[in-house]
């Protein structure tokens, strides 16, 4: 495999939004899925909507009237058609932008070798902690990194195969540098346990985060 180089990714103020129906598996269960049926319409980006805490604010949004020509009429698994008792939601998904280029996706759509702080999971923990049971670097920072199998490893989480679980200040892979720069790079040198080499098993990829790129 081609070592694949990895880059940051910056939050905007900006998201993604589509018109989207669905049901609850517990409610109706889709004949060809394991959960509900489900269907989405892409209408374009928009401003993000902000709660007087600086939180994204779901709640905020005017929804197109359900009269809108738009929403989907099936789902698009199976094909059953929707009714007035299955849900109406307007979706969102936050847009990042690479900086210096103006590559701009959704994390879901970010490609292999993409890198972001999931600060969602910072926000869990006090200043002080740190380490894989807080899956918070020492940077104060959770970086994520999108596997070349599409898996988004957790660079500051614990690994499954920890041998000090009981530590919860420790790091599993001890990272070094910055993806801003390209010098981001994943090894054992640091207050590590005894799992593997520094490396990330996925199920379809093995391979570790080195100088800034990914490599088999």
């Amino acid at each position: 495999m081609t070592p694949i180089k990895v880059f940051f990714l910056e939050p905007t103020d900006r998201e993604r939004r589509w018109l989207r129906r669905f049901s609850f598996s517990d409610k109706r269960q889709c004949p060809k899925q394991s959960n509900g049926c489900h269907a989405m319409f892409e209408i374009g980006e928009a401003d993000i909507l902000y709660t007087p805490d600086g939180y994204i604010d779901a709640t905020g949004r005017l929804m197109p009237p359900k009269t809108d020509p738009r929403w989907p009429k099936a789902c698009a698994t199976c094909g059953r058609a929707f009714d007035d008792g299955d849900e109406w939601q307007l979706f969102s998904r936050q847009i990042y932008v690479r900086p210096g280029d103006g590559f701009h996706c959704t994390l879901r759509d970010a490609p292999p070798g993409a890198c972001w702080n999931a600060s969602w999971m910072v926000d869990r923990r006090s200043d002080e902690q740190v380490g894989c049971a807080w899956m918070v670097g020492p940077d104060g920072r959770s970086l994520v990194v999108r596997c070349p199998d599409g898996h988004d490893w957790m660079i500051d989480a614990r690994a499954s195969n920890c041998t000090m679980p009981d530590d919860d200040h420790h790091h599993c892979w001890v990272r070094h540098g910055r993806p801003e720069d390209g010098t981001l790079h994943v090894d054992k040198a640091g207050k590590t346990c005894a799992a593997g080499a520094g490396s990330i098993q996925t199920g379809k990829w093995h391979g570790f985060l080195r100088n800034g790129h990914l490599v088999e």
